[in-house]
């Protein structure tokens, strides 16, 4: 009796040593999937946090870029209206005032002063009152800007394909005085100056 006993005793020792050590594991396991789990959590926050904040810096410089080109436009906006105040002022230049932009931009170039002068249709009328005196006819002597000058110019009633200005035709070459090209002149001479005066 005494034997059977000790033996199912020595049994349930093992039983009960054999059970803890099955709580001990899985204690360990639980603790394991817990730190497992909590560990993936603190890597996938991890990672959201870097998106986050990568998208919040790609945000923000889109946002800086498309600032700076509101402002790079803004700037452009204002310069384009200052030259386009002074195309206005150019194209209603009459008289007195037309004769001496035109003899300030042609006193700027070298020619032989014989040249022939051209305007569009809508234009012949000002530019003909403005720099002569005579009758008008198929080449009109430019008596007010050849005197101011020293030269022989003539204008031509024929017209040019031009939206304003006038043409010097030459024998050799023709100098445009388009209000275009005069306008583009300006800006490649004076923009950055404008924009160093008005924005720095």
């Amino acid at each position: 009796m005494d034997l059977i006993k000790k033996i199912n005793d020595k049994g349930l020792d093992k039983v009960n040593f054999i059970i803890e050590e099955a709580k001990k594991e899985a204690e360990a396991l639980k603790q394991s999937l817990i730190d497992e789990a909590l560990e993936e959590s603190r890597i996938k926050v991890n990672n959201i946090k870097k998106e986050v904040e990568s998208e919040i810096t790609t945000k923000e410089r889109l946002l800086t870029f498309e600032q700076r080109q509101a402002e790079l436009l803004a700037k452009q906006n204002i310069i384009d209206n200052i030259f386009d105040e002074v195309r206005v002022k150019i194209e209603a230049l009459e008289g007195a005032e037309l004769l001496n932009y035109v003899y300030v931009k042609i006193k700027q170039e070298k020619l032989n002063g014989d040249e022939i002068m051209h305007t569009n249709k809508e234009n012949y009328e000002r530019y003909f009152k403005a720099l002569s005196s005579g009758t008008k006819g198929d080449l009109v002597d430019l008596d007010k800007l050849n005197k101011k000058l020293k030269t022989t110019f003539k204008l031509s009633n024929r017209p040019v394909d031009i939206s304003n200005g006038f043409i010097l035709e030459g024998k050799h070459f023709d100098l445009n005085f388009s209000i275009e090209e005069v306008i583009e002149k300006l800006k490649n001479k004076h923009e950055r100056a404008l924009v160093k005066e008005l924005f720095e």
